[in-house]
């Protein structure tokens, strides 16, 4: 899930550009002040986006996919999706806030699809996949009208010699994004994110799916842009080592480490915007207790290493994750986890999360499957270090939410050429943080929440 909420930096700086309440001039003065400098309590992940981010449904995406053309080894399959999507809270506003309360939006998507690869026996493995994200709003406010625009994303990646000892990987994958701001206005936080990567993985064997060893090293640099949120713009080098040694039949040991090294383009002047180099290593087991019970373990340690002279304001302490799958038939299948990760944030640097997830998939058939799933999360920040101008109060000096994501999506399965999907997302923050003046008015709030519909249809070749 999206852990954490957008920066409402751009907001602030375009306040007057939306229609609000009208407010007195010192308390907005105010918040222009200090706000954008806090980041208050649209306080996001600096992660790379992923399409849909408002909502990881908002794609309609369909079931596994068979057919397509077919030209020797390569298999060409399009596909075009149309569905309907409605947001209760597109802003992820708050009634008590001062102009920028609930705002609902329905939008139609429009989503094609192109998928170009070879088989996986060759020894020159070719990838590519584009998605196309357009969306046009049919209802709302005029900002909310705004936000009709296309994103999308391509992925392109070859893998030379997959069948040997050594092999050796290229890719790109672009992302547009879209994404409201986390303040009625017109202007967006969508964002433009470019990863060149490239990665050599060592694995002796001559059948890939027998091998007991893999090592990869993996470097990439990444290029991350906002629309009209330049105080946003990073470029990061990130760099990653991973492997897995099977020494049984059914357990392997897992290694997973990663070090970046992140630079913002346009620091802000408040000094929100500091530069860090994080690191994550972390060692563990996967493996099968029986036929139908799974399990993941990794445990270790990270450092955001912000360059902060204050010791609260960057991350050091332990990373790790567990999980279980049971799957007790083919058509069953359910999941459990624990997840204990830190991001990047324009709030204190940084937020902590320890985060549990249960999901349930159940398939009727090949006519229809149904996926249920939640995810709660606990997120502390680091200690924002600028002191609140006067007139102006914070209710946490250090901020703590609770994050929550979850819902229910079908999808039937008319014929292979078509489907359609329907589904319900929840999303949102329960949190005692807020921005508010000393005579009590609440300038931003970080408590939402937001229930989301959608339903669509999809035809592919």
């Amino acid at each position: 899930m999206s852990t954490g909420r957008a920066s409402s930096v751009a907001a602030y700086a375009a306040r007057s550009a939306a229609p609000q309440s009208p407010a007195p001039l010192s308390l907005l003065v105010a918040a222009c002040l200090f706000a954008p400098g806090l980041a208050v309590a649209q306080a996001g992940s600096l992660s790379q986006p992923n399409l849909g981010s408002a909502a990881s449904m908002q794609s309609l995406s369909t079931s596994e996919r068979s057919g397509g053309l077919r030209s020797g080894e390569f298999i060409l399959t399009p596909s075009l999706e149309l569905g309907g999507h409605h947001d209760t809270n597109v802003f992820n506003g708050n009634a008590s806030e001062v102009g920028n309360e609930p705002e609902s939006g329905t939008s139609l998507r429009l989503m094609p699809r192109l998928g170009l690869s070879n088989g996986i026996e060759s020894d020159i493995q070719f990838a590519f996949d584009a998605v196309g994200d357009g969306r046009i709003y049919l209802s709302g406010s005029d900002t909310v009208k705004e936000l009709t625009n296309f994103g999308g994303s391509a992925d392109l990646g070859v893998t030379f010699f997959r069948r040997r000892a050594l092999s050796f990987t290229i890719g790109n994958q672009f992302r547009r994004a879209l994404q409201a701001n986390n303040w009625e206005t017109l202007e967006t936080l969508n964002r433009l994110t470019n990863v060149t990567s490239a990665r050599v993985s060592f694995h002796p064997g001559e059948i890939p799916e027998r091998r007991p060893l893999e090592v990869s090293l993996a470097g990439s640099y990444v290029i991350d842009r906002f629309d009209e949120f330049a105080s946003g713009d990073t470029s990061t080098i990130r760099t990653a080592l991973t492997g897995s040694w099977r020494f049984l039949p059914m357990t392997a040991v897992l290694l997973d480490s990663a070090l970046d090294f992140r630079a913002f383009e346009t620091p802000s002047a408040l000094g929100t915007s500091a530069n860090s180099s994080p690191w994550r290593a972390r060692v563990g087991l996967a493996g099968a207790f029986t036929e139908s019970l799974s399990f993941r373990v990794l445990g270790g340690w990270g450092m955001s290493l912000h360059e902060t002279e204050d010791p609260d304001s960057t991350f050091s302490g332990f990373v790790g994750s567990v999980g279980v799958v049971y799957r007790p038939s083919s058509a069953v299948l359910l999941s459990l986890s624990y997840d204990r990760n830190f991001s990047d944030s324009f709030y204190g640097n940084f937020f902590v999360t320890d985060s549990g997830t249960i999901s349930l998939r159940q398939s009727f058939g090949s006519l229809m499957s149904a996926t249920a799933w939640f995810t709660g999360a606990y997120a502390q920040y680091g200690k924002y270090a600028r002191p609140p101008p006067s007139g102006v109060t914070i209710t946490q000096a250090v901020r703590k939410d609770v994050q929550l994501n979850g819902g229910i999506r079908a999808t039937i399965e008319v014929s292979r050429m078509l489907s359609a999907n329907l589904g319900y997302q929840l999303r949102g923050v329960s949190t005692d943080f807020k921005l508010a003046s000393t005579d009590g008015r609440v300038l931003d709030a970080g408590a939402y929440l937001a229930h989301e519909i959608f339903a669509g249809v999809s035809v592919r070749y």
